[in-house]
């Protein structure tokens, strides 16, 4: 299934309205799966943007996309957790 596709199908099947959502990357898996990131185009400013990852099932044979995942976040929350995962062991809470 292509890139463009798959995009279309989570619209078309109500898992990403690309009224609201708008695809700036996408990552193919060798495992048959894709992470889908999206930029919310009615909330959020350039400074202070909305993110939504996607992360789904891409079945060929029946031009199938089961959402295994979804995460909404803004660019505040990737600061902290980078901050925590670089953080050396023991040296959390």
């Amino acid at each position: 299934m292509e890139v463009k596709e798959i995009i279309r199908e989570l619209d078309r099947s109500g898992e990403v309205s690309l009224d609201s959502w708008r695809a700036i990357s996408i990552k193919r898996n060798r495992d048959g799966t894709v992470d889908v990131l999206y930029r919310n185009v009615k909330i959020g400013t350039d400074d202070d943007p909305v993110f939504l990852w996607v992360y789904a099932n891409v079945i060929d044979d029946e031009n199938l996309i089961r959402v295994l995942e979804r995460i909404t976040f803004k660019k505040e929350d990737l600061a902290w957790l980078f901050r925590y995962v670089s953080k050396k062991k023991g040296e959390g809470l």
